[in-house]
């Protein structure tokens, strides 16, 4: 009996071993292939590609803005627009007074600190600020990863907006002071039409460069980005120190003009117009608008 009572026995204990052999392959398999799947994870997850510089940038330029507000502030852009201006005044100067010596014609006082900021590194040459600033507007488009695209519609629009933009100045000059041009003439010559014309277009080329698109960036970086100081706080004291030096330097030692107090105020005046001007339209429409004013300051006023 006791025999037979182990022989019963056996084959519970074998079915529950067998049971046993069956869960254990199981867990075996589960285990097996949750290692697997982990893997396969981790090696697909190895395996993908990082995202790089030119897909970010890629994007980047198919999501660029194409409205007019955004595109006149695109440094190629401005460089298409300004070109021309650049040309006729530097081309103009030098037809219209070939037999005159470079120190003897019409100059402006923009230029002439130009020449000396170059000099300092021993750098030399008439034509070296026209060519810094076209250098200077294709490095920063290169720098930008814009397209190589002109909207030739924009340019359009730049131009009367420049003119548009140059009404309030005119208002403001009756306000203020007396009419005058806002280019500071770095030496007292007898001018003709032709010069004032001339003149009026590269006052408006390089005292936006000067005093705009340098003083501006150099304070924003001072007083922002090394100073910590607030967005707000650090534009508007660029604005205001850049437009008390562009008032500054028409007159002497600097400039060819005497002091004169209202016109000193309204030229410090206009320097804070078209320091917002350029802040929030951009370098080309800060100059189309100096540009548009001077001329009209000169022959229509």
């Amino acid at each position: 009996m006791a025999r037979m009572g182990r022989n019963k026995a056996l084959p519970a204990s074998r079915a529950a071993w067998s049971s046993a052999r069956v869960g254990d392959a199981g867990a075996l398999r589960f285990a097996d292939c949750h290692g697997n799947h982990t893997a396969m994870a981790k090696r697909q997850h190895r395996r993908k590609p990082p995202k790089t510089q030119t897909k970010r940038g890629a994007k980047n330029r198919q999501a660029l803005s194409e409205h007019y507000w955004d595109v006149t502030h695109r440094p190629f852009q401005c460089l298409t627009f300004l070109l021309p201006l650049v040309l006729l005044y530097e081309i103009g100067m030098a037809v219209s007074h070939r037999n005159v010596p470079i120190d003897a014609r019409p100059g402006l006082a923009a230029q002439q600190l130009l020449h000396w900021f170059f000099s300092l590194f021993g750098a030399t040459g008439v034509y070296l600020p026209g060519i810094a600033l076209l250098v200077v507007l294709l490095v920063w488009h290169i720098a930008s990863h814009h397209p190589w695209k002109v909207s030739w519609s924009t340019l359009i629009g730049m131009a009367m907006e420049s003119i548009v933009l140059a009404v309030p100045l005119l208002l403001l000059n009756e306000i203020i002071g007396p009419s005058s041009p806002l280019q500071g003439a770095a030496r007292s010559v007898q001018t003709s039409a032709a010069d004032d014309l001339l003149l009026s277009v590269g006052a408006g080329i390089y005292e936006e460069l000067v005093f705009r698109l340098m003083v501006i960036s150099l304070l924003t970086l001072l007083l922002i980005d090394m100073g910590r100081a607030k967005q707000v706080t650090g534009v508007a004291l660029a604005v205001i120190l850049s437009s008390l030096l562009f008032a500054a330097h028409h007159y002497e030692p600097i400039g060819a003009d005497t002091w004169d107090a209202a016109q000193f105020a309204f030229r410090a005046a206009a320097g804070a117009y078209l320091a917002a001007v350029f802040v929030m339209r951009g370098f080309g429409l800060a100059v189309g608008c100096h540009v548009f004013y001077d001329i009209m300051a000169s022959f229509f006023v």
